[in-house]
């Protein structure tokens, strides 16, 4: 891996993963006899760290906390390259733009990827100085983004829980189940005796509606839980819940077909229609959903 600084105001490096091609001299080849080049391994990554104060510490990032950054973000990109090679997603090979900056509020990658700059992605700088930077979930977001905000955000928190190297937003290491039985305690107090009814306002049909970048809201009751740092972190978990669920009982072939059927379409709105999940899995959203919370209430599947 190279790394090269470049720029002033911010600083920038660029980090290349993969062989290197030494050329011998000019060679001609003919249209007939051309070889193409190998392509890389792993994406270019471009880091840019800009230097203003993090609102949040009143600190800079030091150089050692960049360079530890750079060193988690390429584990983690070799992490999530073997994952796909093993299972279903093929990884698109493209380059990586890495802003790191104190005046980000949350990180981002999903949301630029809808709006045309896939493989931009944004890390705000109080993340990293508390060691909780969610790389793996805006990885998860630039290789595989989605059409459907529920999917897209349940796969990558279920990803940063099962394959991440650290911690990180919403469940900070936390087996993701016991994350949404704390949160739907804290959203529905009924759930705390244990009964499968107390969760009957709980509808996953309303997130599922949801398209990209729309942020995911839910009612429940005559409480709303928004796009503040509080209802998403009440969501995030339930959403990662359900997607391991559906994962672990059904298997990562069909979700990766349900997946599918909800591409990420550039400035489209795209949630995708409500009988993929009959089509895909035999079974409504509704009744896996049902099935998902008797595995919440009991911690077995029904």
């Amino acid at each position: 891996m190279v790394l090269r600084g470049q720029g002033s105001g911010c600083s920038s490096s660029r980090a290349v993963a993969g062989p290197s091609r030494i050329s011998s001299g000019p060679r001609r080849l003919s249209a007939r006899n051309a070889v193409s080049a190998p392509r890389p391994e792993l994406p270019i990554i471009n880091f840019n760290f800009a230097d203003e104060i993090d609102e949040n510490t009143r600190q800079s990032l030091s150089s050692a906390q960049r360079e530890g950054f750079k060193a988690d973000f390429a584990r983690e990109l070799k992490t999530i390259s073997a994952w796909a090679r093993q299972h279903w997603f093929p990884l698109r090979r493209f380059a990586l733009q890495v802003f790191v900056s104190g005046t980000y509020k949350i990180s981002k990658a999903l949301v630029p990827a809808w709006s045309g700059q896939r493989g931009r992605m944004e890390f705000p700088a109080w993340r990293l100085n508390a060691g909780n930077p969610a790389i793996m979930h805006e990885l998860t977001h630039v290789f595989f983004p989605n059409g459907n905000r529920f999917l897209a955000e349940g796969f990558a928190v279920h990803l940063q829980a099962a394959i991440g190297g650290n911690p990180a937003f919403p469940n900070f290491g936390r087996p993701l189940h016991a994350s949404a039985r704390e949160r739907l305690t804290q959203m529905l107090p009924g759930f705390a005796d244990g009964a499968n009814a107390s969760l009957a306002p709980l509808h996953l049909g309303d997130l599922d509606s949801i398209a990209t970048p729309s942020p995911l809201v839910l009612a429940i009751g005559s409480d709303s839980y928004g796009e503040d740092a509080n209802g998403q972190a009440c969501i995030y978990p339930i959403a990662g819940s359900f997607v391991e669920f559906l994962i672990a009982s059904r298997g990562m072939t069909k979700f990766c077909t349900l997946y599918r059927r909800t591409p990420l379409r550039q400035h489209q709105l795209a949630a995708g229609l409500v009988q993929r999940w009959s089509e895909v899995y035999g079974s409504s959203l509704g009744e896996l959903e049902m099935e998902w919370r008797s595995f919440i209430v009991n911690g077995s599947q029904s």
